[in-house]
């Protein structure tokens, strides 16, 4: 059943509600769904989207009806989750795309599927690349409209520019692009030591949760009304629980429970249990995001790391002595250098000393970043 296309809108299983939602069916929400049923398929596998759907319930791959996209091994054995990046409002790694596809991996993107007002978010597989285009199976049956990335979604610019996720799958390791080796720095003068104020641990032992939705409020008092309105987060806000971690991990999903929580600008809070995924396995879907809030403005600087696996450092300079981690692209950091401004930003040789979400300080090279 390799490279067969599959369709969500197929009148076999439309209307099976997706995994253990309520009115959520295949046919409106299932394109991540069915994108990984194609996925599963080309490596071997022999599903339809509705047997899928089936088995993924039955081995801990819902969170509602939002699919745990991680737990596809569980379903296809030799097919694993390999990486996910986000990257809505900065460009993607086109370089991490082509290096994927040209190992063997397939990505599967999230684009907007409509140039209305707001995000239609639709999950489509890549599996050739085409100039500077790709060819793709999406799962939404539209035989009038090109087969390509840009052929269909191009209203939102170049392939870059359309990607606002990327999840990659494949059989084995995950080929990475090779290093750009114009992109060393420059040893910059050495300065004093900043002190991190967690343990070199604290970045994993902490919960950190996602909202599943654009404008997710983040409220003063764990309940729902019109005056406690602390701010509306966007769906690629990362947070930092500060409830027991363990407990909190029962109640994700789960209606009528609150987490307390604190964003990268430092504000205290809460969300609803409901409204939020955990980043370490997060549950992914469609979502129409165009009636959401919109997201609050920051006040504070925050900037976005634009490359994977950007280092952070307790100095700035490159050392193997200087390195705390390594930081995913998209990942969240508050600038906290005093009389910081917008200058350094993308420029070679500058420094950032930035924050992470958990609290953890430390420099970053100004050219690895975007302004959020």
């Amino acid at each position: 059943m390799a490279d067969v296309q599959l369709y969500q809108n197929d009148s076999r299983w439309e209307n099976t509600i997706m995994g253990f939602g309520k009115t959520e069916t295949i046919g409106k929400l299932g394109c991540l769904l069915t994108s990984m049923t194609m996925v599963g398929n080309h490596f071997g596998g022999k599903e339809t989207v509705a047997s899928f759907n089936e088995k993924m319930k039955q081995n801990d791959g819902f969170q509602g009806p939002w699919v745990r996209a991680f737990r596809i091994s569980s379903v296809f054995p030799n097919v694993s989750y390999q990486k996910r990046i986000e990257c809505d409002n900065q460009d993607a790694p086109l370089d991490e795309i082509d290096a994927a596809l040209a190992g063997g991996s397939l990505p599967v993107v999230k684009v907007d599927y409509s140039p209305a007002p707001g995000i239609q978010g639709h999950w489509v597989v890549l599996h050739k690349k085409d100039g500077d285009d790709y060819q793709m199976w999406d799962p939404y049956n539209s035989p009038e409209k090109p087969p390509t990335l840009v052929g269909r979604f191009g209203f939102a610019g170049t392939a870059e520019k359309i990607i606002q996720e990327i999840i990659f799958f494949g059989s084995g390791e995950l080929k990475e692009p090779k290093a750009d080796k114009t992109t060393s720095s420059k040893p910059a003068p050495k300065a004093t030591t900043t002190q991190t104020t967690s343990s070199p641990t604290e970045e994993t032992d902490a919960l950190i949760i996602a909202p599943t939705v654009n404008g997710l409020t983040l409220r003063d008092q764990p309940r729902i009304s019109g005056s406690n309105v602390v701010k509306y987060l966007p769906q690629s806000s990362k947070l930092v629980v500060l409830d027991d971690a363990a407990t909190a991990k029962t109640k994700i999903g789960k209606r009528n429970n609150w987490f307390h929580v604190r964003d990268i600008e430092g504000k205290e809070g809460y969300v609803a249990a409901w409204y939020v995924t955990a980043v370490s396995d997060p549950a992914l879907g469609s979502h129409k995001t165009s009636q959401a809030n919109q997201p609050s403005t920051p006040t504070k600087l925050v900037v976005k790391t634009s490359a994977s696996s950007v280092s952070l450092r307790t100095e700035p300079r490159v050392a193997s002595s200087t390195l705390i981690t390594y930081l995913p692209f998209g990942t969240e950091l508050l600038v906290i250098e005093s009389g910081s401004d917008t200058s350094k930003i993308g420029q070679k040789d500058q420094w950032l000393n930035v924050q992470t979400v958990t609290g953890r300080k430390g420099y970053v090279a100004a050219w690895f970043v975007t302004k959020v």
